[in-house]
């Protein structure tokens, strides 16, 4: 591997790791747990009134809502199945 690109990546460990700590201390100032898993789908605005729930997996938008709340609910829908799928039988 060419000596540049291990710099790079060593680099963005190193970013990694700070990023993580600084989130850490952020969650222990605030009393509170630093969620274990990241939220798989993301609720962005797109043009005038419209929002989307995208899968931060793939970066595909999965449905598309007039109104953030419907928007949001539906990420939430998309999280429990999704945990659910992976978690197996509860």
């Amino acid at each position: 591997m060419h000596p540049s690109f291990q710099e790079r990546i060593d680099e963005l460990g190193a970013l990694l790791r700070q990023t993580h700590a600084a989130r850490l201390e952020f969650f222990e100032r605030v009393d509170r747990i630093m969620p274990p898993k990241k939220v798989r789908f993301q609720v962005s605005g797109k043009g005038h009134g419209m929002y989307q729930v995208v899968d931060r997996s793939t970066g595909k938008p999965r449905a598309f809502r007039e109104t953030f709340k419907a928007a949001y609910d539906l990420a939430m829908q998309f999280e429990e199945q999704a945990n659910r799928r992976s978690g197996g039988a509860q």
